[in-house]
């Protein structure tokens, strides 16, 4: 079986919304320095510090992160990989409720994130910072929250890296990252701007993703919906390519947003 290479890189996407509004700079990078210190390397794949992503967002400016919450009903079955996804994208989805500083999402995350740790097998591990999280939100205390989103996700990857479920560790990243692509594909096709469409520019990871998904072992894609997960990531590799403005037109910013949220739909309700 073939190592998901680039897994460490798309848990980044998990974190898109970990960065404090104060924390993002004026002078936000426009790429990647690929001559940084803080970067890491993992065999051919680089891995960029979260803030050096995601600190370009500061182009959107203000945004109504409210009106990416949605409440769903999580259904848990016996496909670990389908849970796999579903945590991947409830921890994202933590991340946009706390930019919205919406406390009781938070405080439901935080439960789902401990029902769908006891589906993974792993839910001692992850008990204390689900806790801390439903605590945290009813603080107000956001930066904590953020953190131990953040922990939880990588708490629950560390341990499925023990437990040689390097499949699932896959799938966590995949959730994660199609949660943050989902939101911010959204706010920018309710807002959308040239400049901050090029954060949509990511062809050649999105490439990678679908190489690497394809290339898992058969019994970790059992189901419709990864069907599904293989042909939207092949159509958002074409859409997500800059014109010859260097922006992702307004049309494709569309279509990735409909893409990845009917996507996301359809592992919340199979």
């Amino acid at each position: 079986m073939k190592v998901f290479q680039s897994t460490l890189f798309l848990t980044t996407a998990a974190a898109l919304f970990t960065i404090p509004s104060g924390a993002w700079s004026q002078d936000a990078p426009e790429s990647i320095d690929l001559n940084d210190p803080d970067l890491v390397f993992v065999d051919d794949s680089v891995i960029p510090i979260p803030l050096e992503i995601f600190a370009s967002l500061d182009k959107l400016g203000n945004q109504e992160w409210d009106t990416q919450i949605v409440g769903r009903n999580i259904q848990v079955d016996a496909n670990r990989s389908r849970t796999a996804l579903l945590f991947g994208l409830v921890v994202s989805d933590g991340f946009i409720a706390v930019q919205a500083k919406d406390k009781e999402a938070v405080k439901r995350i935080g439960r789902e994130v401990l029902k769908l740790a006891g589906s993974l097998g792993v839910s001692s591990s992850v008990e204390a910072h689900a806790n801390a999280i439903v605590n945290g939100a009813g603080r107000s205390d956001w930066d904590l929250v953020r953190q131990e989103l953040d922990r939880t996700r990588q708490t629950v990857v560390n341990k499925m890296t023990e437990l040689r479920d390097e499949e699932l560790v896959a799938l966590v990243s995949i959730g994660g990252w199609l949660g943050g692509t989902e939101a911010l594909a959204s706010v920018l096709r309710e807002n959308y701007s040239a400049e901050g469409s090029d954060l949509l520019n990511q062809p050649d990871l999105v490439k990678q993703l679908k190489e690497d998904f394809n290339s898992l072992p058969k019994r970790a894609r059992r189901g419709k919906i990864f069907s599904q997960v293989s042909l939207t990531l092949e159509h958002l590799e074409s859409l997500m390519r800059s014109d010859e403005r260097g922006a992702i037109s307004e049309g494709n910013v569309i279509e990735i947003s409909v893409a990845t949220k009917n996507l996301v739909k359809a592992i919340y309700e199979s």
